[in-house]
C-alpha cells in the first residue's frame, strides 16, 4: 500500500515540477555551477535580479552565468572562451543572436581555469511587447573541446 501511495504521489508531482521550470541547461567538458539575471545599477554596476526575473521595457537585461569551467590552456598559459547569445520573444521568434562576442577579449588567464561570472546583456526598446522571454548563452573553450548552454526566462513588463 505504501508503494502504491508513493508511485502516485510521484505521478503526481512529475508534470508540476517538469511544467514549472524556466531554465535549461546542457554542459560537455565544462560546467556552469548556476546563472542569475542582473540589471544596470546606478553606476553602471550589474545587480543581480531576484526570481522570478522582472524587467520593465527599455531596460537593460543581463544573463549571468556563474562559475563556469573548467577551460584548458593554451602554450602560453592562457585560457580562451567565447560565447554565442540569443533573445527569443514571446512570439518564438528570434529577436538578437550574437556568435563569438568576446573575440580576442575572452584570452585571459582564469583564475583555476573558471571564469566567475561572464555574461551577455540584451538592450531591449520600450517597442517590445509585454510577455515572456528566452535568453540562451552558449559559453565554449576555444582551446580544448568543452562547452556548456544555459537557457532561461524572464518576463518584461
Amino acid at each position: 500500500m505504501k508503494t502504491n501511495k508513493f508511485k502516485f504521489l510521484f505521478l503526481a508531482l512529475v508534470p508540476i515540477v517538469l511544467f514549472s521550470c524556466t531554465s535549461t541547461s546542457t554542459s560537455k567538458l565544462i560546467s556552469i555551477e548556476d546563472y542569475t539575471f542582473a540589471r544596470s545599477g546606478e553606476n553602471g554596476q550589474v545587480v543581480a535580479v531576484e526570481d522570478p526575473a522582472v524587467f520593465k521595457r527599455g531596460e537593460d537585461v543581463h544573463f549571468v552565468l556563474l562559475n563556469v569551467g573548467p577551460f584548458k590552456k593554451d602554450d602560453a598559459g592562457l585560457n580562451w572562451f567565447d560565447f554565442d547569445m540569443e533573445v527569443t520573444g514571446p512570439d518564438g521568434k528570434v529577436l538578437l543572436s550574437q556568435n563569438g562576442m568576446l573575440g580576442d577579449a575572452g584570452h585571459v588567464a582564469l583564475e583555476n581555469d573558471h571564469a566567475k561570472s561572464p555574461y551577455g546583456s540584451c538592450t531591449n526598446t520600450a517597442n517590445l511587447e509585454p510577455g515572456e522571454y528566452k535568453f540562451k548563452l552558449v559559453i565554449y573553450d576555444k582551446i580544448g573541446s568543452g562547452k556548456a548552454s544555459q537557457t532561461a526566462t524572464f518576463k518584461l513588463e
